[in-house]
């Protein structure tokens, strides 16, 4: 009898102990995953080693991992939001329909791997990262041409297909578009304060006449945009604004999202719908397209102002 409680005590604890880990298991099995989901869908274009040469002739070619040929940076984090959004204007699709995010994330440890020599370097605690929805920034932003004064109030847009939009705040209107990373806040370490940093590459700069705003009325009286609101709900944020006459009356209020044009070359496409209780005219920026007539009839429009990039990442 006292055996037999002893064989069964024995066996008692065997079967509560912790099993053995699987830790190294685990970590094999998700890393041919990742490789699983690299060969079908992205080795055609990258290669099957990372080395940029794969199976598709392109018009120009893939990006080499192996040579640290990463667009947006060389973290998991980086390698995923170019797999999820793409490269608008390059043979580079979205995969956010394709793939999960557990599965993106697999992918995108299976491509850092290529470059096993490089460093992963974790984000500055100051850097705001644009993840799967839209973020607004508010403050002071630099000029875009050396020896000009930085503007005091400014609107910084990211979309997460990593395009952000710079905007005057005192009087709403957007100055440049820039692709890649997004904002460094270090506007916090002088007493006067100091402009954000916006670290992604200038692909747009909007010039507007000097000598007239945006929108007038008919007879010129010129109507200043006033920020009402930002809203970053959907795929890409929006900006709201009234448009005011001198003495203060709304005229008109227009609400504007940025979006990025797919194909063989990318077009930012200033989408707008305004809402006006007086004709108006509106003073497109230089070197636009603009799907409305000058002259905007009171109700309510939709129109487009078009801009055409002249760099950028790909």
């Amino acid at each position: 009898m006292r055996f037999l409680t002893t064989a069964v005590l024995f066996f008692m604890l065997i079967g509560c102990s912790d099993p053995p880990p699987e830790k190294a298991v685990d970590v094999e099995q998700t890393a041919h995953q990742g490789e699983e989901i690299y060969m079908l869908y992205c080795a055609s274009c990258h290669g099957p080693s990372g080395d940029g040469k794969g199976f598709i002739e392109l018009d120009r070619p893939a990006r080499s991992f192996i040579t640290g040929g990463f667009s947006f940076g060389n973290t998991i984090h980086a390698i995923s939001k170019t797999t999820y959004s793409g490269i608008p204007g390059t043979p580079m699709p979205p995969f956010a329909e394709v793939l999960d995010s557990t599965q993106i994330k697999l992918v995108a440890e299976h491509v850092r791997s290529f470059a096993p020599s490089l460093q992963e370097v974790s984000p500055d605690e100051t850097e705001y990262l644009v993840a799967d929805r839209p973020l607004v920034i508010r403050g002071m932003i630099p000029s875009l041409h050396e020896g000009e004064a930085v503007l005091p109030r400014g609107l910084v847009v990211g979309n997460p297909d990593r395009f952000s939009y710079e905007y005057s705040a005192d009087d709403v209107r957007l100055l440049a578009v820039r692709q890649g990373q997004f904002v460094r806040r270090a506007d916090w370490g002088e007493r006067g304060g100091s402009p954000l940093e916006l670290l992604g590459s200038v692909v747009v700069q909007v010039t507007y006449d000097d000598t007239t705003p945006l929108f007038t009325l008919e007879d010129g009286t010129p109507l200043k945009a006033a920020l009402k609101a930002t809203n970053t709900l959907g795929p890409y944020a929006t900006v709201q604004y009234a448009l005011q006459t001198p003495e203060h009356e709304t005229i008109a209020t227009v609400q504007e999202r940025c979006i990025p044009t797919t194909g063989t070359r990318t077009l930012i496409q200033q989408q707008c719908t305004i809402e006006t209780s007086q004709p108006l005219l509106i003073h497109p920026p230089h070197k636009t397209d603009i799907s409305i007539a000058p002259l905007i009839p009171t109700g309510t429009h939709d129109f487009t102002i078009t801009h055409a990039l002249y760099g950028g990442d790909s």
